[in-house]
């Protein structure tokens, strides 16, 4: 039957029923009485549904006494850490997979290194495999896998996962997400890298509270990703957010994409540790090496840093003038940059800024490096969170 409001019983039941497992899931276990406040239905309501969601071994419960008092216990609403996701981040020189609970606690992890020459589709597929196998072979048949959620560096289709161009992987038109799928015979979702770490920083790290975000991470190449009004901005096929590509210097270089002057031939990890004088491939280590050399008065290192900051101020400028946000969170060699010259990029930034530097706030991603993993995981969880009764049977 119909509510005055012209919602369904059935439809206002798993609207709340979803509320109540986003809830424990983002805030860990919470009590009866908070959820009770915070949805706005009676205990005994609270009551039926904690009880179906316990029904489909997705939450357990338990009894304390509030604060220790005495008095009526609290029933406390659990997320079931035996319902996992697996969470892939293919990454330009590793892959890393996580084995995740319930309520978004790292169970269980792998990394390994990419080999030269093991970037085609083939090997990825397969290195991927084996390392979601080895995480669920570890963890025992008591669990209840949900699904796999990847990371990938490129341009995802968003209704198929399809990979359209991930130029630091040499992937092109590549059907990433059904060659997985097939190989476990799993659930397989797959999104940009930003996307999704915009996404694990929005729900348990730096942007939490924000509505109004950008996410922008620097490695080999930039990735961006945005929420506006809280939701995801994709674009009409899933493409949005490519900063890393957007021109910033019509003077060049040639960018992998084969655009000229793009903003991550001036920004990026192997852009800073040439100008220093240094190998490229190092990763973090050789970035921070390169920033404590120049504090120590290097002058190649300094002139690096100072170099990459002020394209670094060139291109938040750019993205703070074209999407407004409440807030930026910064990742990988960005993160690094911005703590090390945070005076010479906001000096950059200001230079022809058109709305309120003061307004915006600048945060290092509180999760790090491991922001698009966590967000792979929230990508897995999806279905699941968004409609609690579609669960599998639990064996």
């Amino acid at each position: 039957m119909p509510t005055p409001t012209g919602v369904s019983t059935d439809e206002l039941r798993r609207a709340n029923l979803r509320a109540i497992l986003q809830t424990v899931h983002t805030r860990g276990p919470t009590t009866r009485a908070v959820l009770t406040r915070q949805l706005g239905l009676n205990r005994s309501t609270i009551g039926a549904l904690t009880g179906e969601l316990q029904s489909l071994a997705l939450v357990s419960e338990e009894t304390s006494a509030v604060g220790g008092r005495s008095g009526r216990p609290s029933h406390l609403v659990v997320p079931r850490e035996d319902n996992v996701v697996v969470a892939v981040d293919v990454g330009v020189d590793r892959i890393a997979v996580a084995l995740v609970g319930l309520g978004g606690e790292v169970l269980d992890r792998r990394d390994r290194g990419h080999q030269r020459g093991e970037h085609d589709v083939a090997h990825v597929v397969d290195a991927v495999a084996q390392m979601v196998e080895e995480v669920l072979a570890v963890a025992g048949p008591h669990v209840r896998c949900l699904g796999v959620g990847v990371a990938v560096p490129g341009a995802v289709r968003a209704v198929d996962g399809f990979v359209r161009f991930a130029p630091n992987l040499g992937w092109v038109e590549v059907p990433f997400t059904d060659l997985l799928a097939e190989r476990l015979d799993r659930p397989v979702a797959t999104g940009n890298d930003a996307d999704l770490g915009a996404l694990a920083e929005h729900v348990r790290g730096a942007a939490v509270g924000y509505t109004e975000v950008v996410y922008l991470s620097a490695s080999v190449g930039i990735g961006g990703g945005f929420l506006s009004g809280g939701l995801p901005l994709r674009g009409a096929r899933g493409y949005a957010g490519e900063v890393g590509h957007v021109q910033v210097d019509t003077e060049g270089p040639v960018c992998r994409c084969g655009a000229v002057g793009c903003w991550e031939t001036k920004v990026g990890e192997n852009v800073l540790l040439r100008l220093a004088g240094r190998l490229p491939g190092g990763g973090p280590p050789a970035i921070a090496e390169v920033i404590e050399a120049a504090r120590a008065g290097e002058t190649r290192a300094a002139e690096a840093v100072a170099e990459v900051a002020d394209w670094c101020g060139v291109g938040l400028r750019g993205i703070v003038n074209l999407f407004d946000p409440e807030v930026v969170v910064l990742g990988g060699c960005l993160a690094q940059v911005w703590r090390a010259a945070e005076g010479q990029v906001n000096e950059a930034m200001a230079r022809s800024t058109m709305l309120p530097r003061d307004d915006v706030v600048i945060r290092v991603a509180q999760l790090g490096g491991d922001s698009p993993l966590i967000g792979a995981a929230e990508l897995a969880f999806a279905p699941v969170l968004g409609d609690p009764q579609a669960v599998p049977k639990a064996s």
